[in-house]
């Protein structure tokens, strides 16, 4: 569902752009009374924030736009980045300009709490989501950095595979069970890097805000982004972070469900409990714990 919500934004944006282009054209061929009062018969456009009370949600509030920019770590303009904002019924999209600047129209009445911000990077950057919050200004003002994925030659295992395999990337590793399938998002479907893993590990002080919101001691982003699969996956990670040895620790990773109740799309949700090896080298899940999408995962010693 994440997935049609994204393609219905990016419909409309492209809808959107298609007809800012075609505007003139129309004009400039149109030299004649009939084409005018054509144009002139098109319904104004509704005022923002218009809806009468009975059609309002509740605890909705007027929300005229959302705007920022979004960048990579070293603050460099993404352009032409898809940007959307949606919340369980319904997304607004837009892409952002050469200097990576973003504004999203909204214009209507919403309950802000069920809304995220989502930049979209791929192919060759994270996906991230700022979570909303209740009561938000009738501006609302997201920016957003996304790492930059590093390049891997490393696939995800074909599926069914008979056998069980362990893919590792920088500090990452993945154990695959035997017999797993992957879901991935339609938006890695049919591309050559749409099975790569890729891993950037994220410093803590260019992290999103919900790192240091959960005290997680390191965090990484993950490609390809929202892939699911049909088994739990264990984890190794190499002990970047230091954290004492044989210490128990949790392994969160980022939600995009935006159909939970609430929605936790945009939260960094505990997935699996794990220690630190003996010796302190490495970080691993418990047996029969794992992580059930590739997506920002993160670690942080219990209690923490």
């Amino acid at each position: 569902m994440r997935r049609l919500l994204l393609l219905l934004a990016l419909t409309t944006t492209a809808c959107s752009a298609s007809s800012a282009r075609s505007a003139p054209d129309a004009s400039a061929s149109s030299g004649n009374d009939a084409a005018s009062a054509d144009a002139g018969d098109e319904p104004e456009a509704a005022a923002p924030c218009s809806a009468p009370p009975s059609e309002r949600p509740d605890g909705g509030t007027c929300v005229l736009e959302a705007t920022g920019t979004v960048a990579d770590l070293s603050a460099t303009p993404l352009p032409d980045l898809v940007m959307t904002m949606c919340s369980p019924a319904i997304c607004y999209g837009t892409r952002a300009d050469d200097a990576g600047v973003y504004t999203v129209p909204i214009g209507d009445f919403i309950v802000t709490a069920d809304y995220a911000v989502h930049a979209d990077g791929r192919p060759d950057h994270a996906v991230d989501y700022h979570r909303l919050a209740a009561g938000e200004p009738q501006v609302i003002d997201v920016d957003m950095q996304i790492p930059t994925l590093p390049a891997s030659t490393v696939s995800l295992p074909p599926d069914d595979a008979g056998a069980p395999a362990s893919i590792t990337v920088g500090d990452v590793t993945l154990q695959v069970a035997a017999g797993t399938t992957f879901d991935l998002d339609v938006e890695d479907y049919g591309i050559p890097a749409g099975r790569l893993f890729r891993v950037a590990a994220v410093p803590l002080a260019s992290a999103p805000s919900y790192a240091a919101a959960n005290n997680v001691a390191a965090i990484y982003a993950m490609a390809p982004s929202g892939a699911t699969p049909s088994l739990p996956m264990g984890v190794t990670l190499r002990n970047a972070a230091a954290l004492p040895a044989s210490a128990g620790v949790d392994f969160l990773v980022l939600s995009d469900d935006y159909f939970d109740t609430p929605p936790t799309v945009g939260l960094l949700l505990v997935q699996a409990t794990g220690h630190v090896s003996a010796d302190g080298t490495t970080i691993a899940t418990d047996p029969g714990q794992g992580i059930t999408e590739i997506t920002w995962l993160a670690v942080r010693q219990n209690g923490q």
